[in-house]
């Protein structure tokens, strides 16, 4: 059995477990504000599943570290695999959000640099879960409307900048599959040797976008949402990315008791309101 047939019958396994569930969401306060050239971007606008920046030390945010962890394990085994995509099978299974925690986590390292590209062309979310606007992007790129350094964002966040999906076009597909494309896809892996360029791409079942993208990726990470991934449509999926290099899949939304069970070691004893103290994860 396969490393991959192995960790969907673990996710199966636990998707027949009683349910405890953790919440997505996160409240933000006291949002420091970060400047990208000349567009002010506010944490309080930050999307709140965004936890690598609104919860940089919760629960949520240590799986992503643990992630980042792993990906610069298997990366740096042989030639460096920078060029990394994000993919599920069907929409609403948290691609996008997995692709922005881990690109803001790995944008935190010493030694890299991360560039997060929206090449989800037909249903970009990557602005929005920064809370911005950007009239440009991939799309007009690649359709030769605009120059490349015109619609990189620098965003302040560690050191990660973004490239957004831009204007929506009729045809996603044959824009994602041409020689532009495939040649952008090798001058952003080539042009800095200390870089990470995490792509989120459209899922695999719903459209052919994913298939030509996934293959000129380095490596391809796949995302299961727990309770709403179909064991059919896992393999489905993993049928289609035969020949590609998966470094792995990433569970979501897996609930707190399957996961917590370590992450209070570590905590910090603070007073609360009626002077006992209580344990505060950090």
């Amino acid at each position: 059995m396969s490393k991959i047939e192995k960790a969907l019958e673990k996710a199966i396994q636990m998707r027949e477990t009683p349910k405890g569930g953790v919440s997505d969401t996160v409240i933000a306060s006291d949002h420091p504000r970060y400047d990208i050239g000349d567009t002010i971007i506010d944490k309080a606008r930050v999307n709140s599943h965004i936890v690598c920046i609104t919860d940089p030390f919760s629960l949520a945010s240590e799986q992503f570290k643990k992630l980042k962890a792993r990906i610069l394990k298997e990366s740096s085994k042989k030639d460096f695999l920078n060029t990394i995509m994000v993919t599920s099978s069907d929409m609403g299974e948290g691609k996008s959000m997995i692709a922005t925690n881990l690109a803001v986590a790995l944008s935190n390292e010493l030694d890299y640099t991360v560039l997060l590209v929206d090449a989800d062309l037909r249903n970009p979310s990557i602005n929005r879960y920064f809370g911005i606007k950007q009239e440009y992007g991939l799309n007009d790129y690649l359709a030769g409307k605009v120059n490349l350094h015109d619609i990189l964002i620098k965003t302040g966040i560690g050191k990660l900048s973004i490239l957004p999906a831009g204007n929506p076009q009729a045809n996603t597909t044959e824009l994602l599959s041409s020689d532009k494309m495939k040649m952008l896809v090798q001058e952003l892996k080539l042009r800095y040797m200390d870089r990470y360029i995490i792509f989120d791409s459209s899922p695999l079942l719903v459209t052919a976008d994913a298939l030509h993208l996934g293959s000129y990726m380095d490596g391809i990470i796949f995302v299961i949402q727990e309770g709403r991934t179909s064991q059919k449509s896992a393999i489905q999926s993993l049928s289609l990315m035969k020949g590609w290099n998966i470094l792995g899949v990433a569970f979501n939304n897996v609930p707190q008791y399957l996961i917590s069970s370590h992450y209070h070691y570590y905590y910090q004893q603070k007073p609360n309101t009626n002077g006992k103290k209580h344990a505060e994860t950090v």
